[in-house]
């Protein structure tokens, strides 16, 4: 007998009386062949792309997607630029070719986001340059109501949003692109419920029936950047890591900015330029893979916060330019009615820290109620700057700025640590020679001690001083936690989703 019969059980051996004799699989010697190379492709997946789709991977990328054949639960943990989102690509469409009936949902917070897995990585970088990739791909659909990749073998790669409204659909494989943005309760709910066993046909003959060799456990696949310790994507990434080092089919990897620079994905140059252009926080967690840990007595958690960014309507003052030539800002928010607008001022100076920074925030206070009809104001936050610290008289001029752009009621000012010394500049008429605009006078509304620094009848009385306590500053913070947990305060996006 032939050794390679023996690789072959009753059903295989005859499987050639099932063709044509036209049929190129009639011959017993093509089917043997076909069903060992199928067999050695799905345990060497990365060989499979190199030699049959003519992809070429990174070893990092061979070894991750070899592993991720093999493993139920995957999270890749990676910076920017270092083609996460290509692997998922490559690792899509090998499945869906090696493994016939696929149903991969790719899904992200946003469907743009997501869709560019099809639009980028699938049509553009793999579709276009492989061959027999295009021969196995039946049709595209890229549209607003349907994006997806049919293949001829009855597998489908779709795009979802992570939303309620994406209840229906059915998965062998779940992937989460930029996971970090994804909601817990809607990735629970609706997006992990969609998986379910990959149908294979001949399962269902008698021979294979109930036979556990041939069971397949559906896939979840997570893709990301880094994350803080209290975000859920870290409970799964630490679920999958000591699940890899137990071998219970669960794999984790990490990969921060050094192979971008390796791989030559991104230059020396361009690094160096991305580290000036981020905060020192940003930095590490975007590119350096760091975890921001949070203390479990922390006043303020990230969830938080987290829960309330949801405004995706942001504010921006107008450039010095566009005031001279008298042109609109088109980011201005038209003024609802009751609403309040308020610039608020925490000061820094240039005899203090090279740390320090001025912060200004733009609050929008609009009228609201409960459910039990007692009236508050929503805060929205649609804009903050950070400047380090300046010299006095720039400082003033910048908050008269913001106070014209913004269409600002009041201003809130620190009166202690130079305070003072900003409230009597704008206490003054202002020039303005970067926007060749003169301010006018203002006035302190709530501190007669600092409306008597200077007397001027005709200032508007706008300026609402904080003398901080140490009573205040508790009152402050409890006040504070308390908007964040009912979620009174709506907080801009991310940046990358906005």
């Amino acid at each position: 007998m032939d050794s390679n019969e023996i690789l072959l059980d009753e059903q295989q051996q005859n499987v050639h009386t099932k063709f044509p004799r036209t049929s190129w699989l009639s011959d017993p010697n093509h089917v043997r062949q076909l069903l060992i190379w199928s067999t050695y492709y799905k345990r060497n997946v990365h060989r499979f792309c190199r030699e049959y789709l003519g992809i070429t991977l990174y070893w990092y990328q061979s070894l991750a997607l070899y592993l991720m054949f093999s493993c139920r639960l995957c999270v890749f943990i990676a910076a920017r630029a270092s083609a996460k989102s290509f692997l998922i690509a490559v690792y899509a469409v090998c499945r869906s070719v090696l493994y016939p009936n696929s149903r991969i949902v790719i899904t992200s917070g946003v469907k743009e986001q997501a869709g560019l897995m099809i639009s980028e990585k699938i049509q553009v970088d793999l579709y276009e340059h492989s061959a027999m990739l295009r021969r196995e791909i039946r049709d595209i659909i890229n549209n607003q109501q349907k994006m997806c990749v049919r293949f001829w073998n009855g597998s489908e790669i779709t795009v979802v949003v992570c939303s309620e409204n994406a209840l229906g659909h059915r998965s062998t494989v779940n992937v989460g692109e930029e996971a970090k943005k994804i909601k817990k309760d809607i990735m629970d709910k609706v997006i992990s419920p969609f998986r379910i066993v990959r149908q294979i046909p001949f399962t269902k003959l008698a021979p294979y029936e109930n036979d556990q060799r041939f069971a397949e456990e559906p896939v979840e696949i997570f893709i990301s950047s880094s994350v803080e310790d209290s975000h859920w994507l870290y409970k799964v990434a630490k679920d999958a890591f000591q699940g890899m080092i137990a071998h219970a089919g669960k794999f984790f990897i990490a990969a921060d900015y050094s192979i971008t620079l390796r791989h030559n994905i991104r230059s020396r140059l361009q690094m160096i330029d991305d580290y000036h252009k981020f905060d020192p926080i940003t930095w590490a967690i975007e590119y350096e893979n760091a975890v921001l840990r949070e203390n479990t007595k922390a006043f303020f958690t990230y969830d938080m916060v987290r829960e309330c960014q949801v405004l995706k309507k942001a504010f921006y003052p107008r450039r010095d330019e566009d005031v001279i030539n008298r042109v609109k800002n088109k980011y201005a928010l038209p003024k609802q009615d009751g609403e309040i607008r308020i610039v608020s001022c925490d000061m820094a100076f240039v005899n203090r820290s090279g740390n320090d920074n001025s912060c200004f925030s733009c609050l929008r206070l609009l009228p609201d109620a409960d459910s039990r009809g007692h009236k508050f104001y929503r805060i929205q936050v649609p804009y903050l700057e950070a400047i380090k610290g300046q010299e006095y008289r720039r400082q003033a001029i910048r908050i008269q700025q913001l106070k014209a752009d913004f269409d600002a009621d009041y201003i809130v000012l620190d009166g202690k640590n130079g305070g003072s010394g900003i409230y009597d500049l704008l206490a003054r008429v202002l020039y303005d020679d970067m926007r060749s605009v003169e301010y006018p006078a203002l006035r302190c509304m709530n501190d007669d001690t600092f409306a008597a620094r200077i007397n001027n009848p005709n200032a508007d009385p706008c300026i609402y001083v904080v003398n901080a306590s140490a009573k205040l500053n508790s009152d402050i913070a409890n006040n504070f936690r308390m908007m964040l947990s009912q979620r009174q305060i709506d907080l801009l996006v991310d940046k990358d989703e906005g």
